[in-house]
């Protein structure tokens, strides 16, 4: 293992208890309620755009209103995650791992790059990641692999050398078509879907990397 990728939403910050609440809201805001089962069907793992489609189905949005709107929703995340804002369980002390032991690390997000920055920024982890990729620096969005493909062109490392980590059934697909090994979260989905999704490993948070497991990553090299 060279190279180590992150997603960021689940997998660096459990966010998605703040952005369900920021997006009932905000169909809320535009007079259409979001049930629990409206959640999981149309938003959770989906990208803004396809999000909007479903909140506004008889609008034909343009890219600058589709942008606008989904400002305005990921301004009142922000607003609203900042009070309670922290990493996933055990990730501070495994980047440090990852920093000591000279392994290369990026963020890969579906997120816009002002989600990006307030999360590395609020909680002063850009110092540890070589590579930051958020929405606006590809064309395809997961479950395409380019942004995986990108981010492991950018560190100069193969998909054989690289893991990724990921929370939704979305990314994992994403993640396995880019090559690399893919590890979930069960931040999102559970371990079951994750598996069925093609993750070659789950583990509920980065705690469960014990010094002998992250040995065993460091020496790996995946058949592709």
């Amino acid at each position: 293992m060279k190279a180590v990728l992150f997603d960021m939403d689940g997998v660096i910050v459990d966010t998605n208890p703040h952005h369900r609440l920021a997006w009932r809201s905000y169909f809320e805001r535009y007079g259409k309620p979001l049930t629990d089962a409206d959640f999981v069907q149309y938003v959770s793992g989906k990208h803004n755009n396809d999000i909007l489609s479903h909140l506004f189905p008889d609008r034909s949005l343009s890219l600058t209103e589709a942008r606008q709107l989904a400002a305005e929703k990921e301004a009142l995340f922000r607003e609203l995650y900042l009070p309670d804002i922290q990493p996933v369980a055990g990730l501070a002390g495994f980047l440090q791992l990852l920093r000591n032991s000279g392994i290369r690390t990026a963020v890969a997000t579906s997120a816009p790059v002002e989600n990006l920055d307030f999360v590395m920024d609020t909680l002063n982890l850009r110092a540890y990641f070589d590579v930051l990729l958020d929405e606006s620096k590809v064309s395809h969005p997961k479950p395409n692999p380019e942004i995986y493909q990108k981010g492991m062109q950018l560190l100069s490392v193969e998909p054989n050398e690289s893991v990724i980590f990921e929370d939704s059934t979305t990314g994992i697909r994403a993640a396995k078509a880019a090559g690399a090994y893919v590890i979930g979260l069960t931040t999102t989905d559970s371990a079951k879907e994750l598996i069925s999704a093609g993750a070659d490993e789950v583990i509920g948070d980065f705690t469960e990397l014990s010094p002998d497991r992250f040995q065993e990553l460091a020496n790996r090299s995946v058949s592709v």
